[in-house]
């Protein structure tokens, strides 16, 4: 299955275009899978990207926040939202 990933804040650092195209093997894949992916996406990609953030950050469709085991959106896009902090 082909996931987009719609990037922000410091992922969108690394393609300026704004997302990227995953093939995801999984017969039914979940936010687990699209991490898992961009991870492996990231390490060929993007050799700048501070290792351990994806690891913090969240996943999202156009309802709301999604966990690691939730199934992927039907129109399958998700965005990936790095962590803020800031006062």
């Amino acid at each position: 299955m082909q996931v987009r990933v719609r990037l922000f804040g410091a992922f969108r650092d690394h393609e300026p275009q704004g997302s990227v195209i995953l093939d995801l093997e999984a017969d039914a894949p979940r936010v687990a899978d699209v991490r898992r992916g961009l991870q492996a996406y990231a390490a060929g990609h993007w050799p700048r990207l501070q290792p351990g953030l994806l690891g913090y950050s969240a996943f999202a469709s156009d309802e709301g926040v999604l966990r690691e085991d939730d199934p992927l959106p039907a129109n399958g896009e998700v965005a990936v939202l790095p962590p803020v902090s800031g006062g």
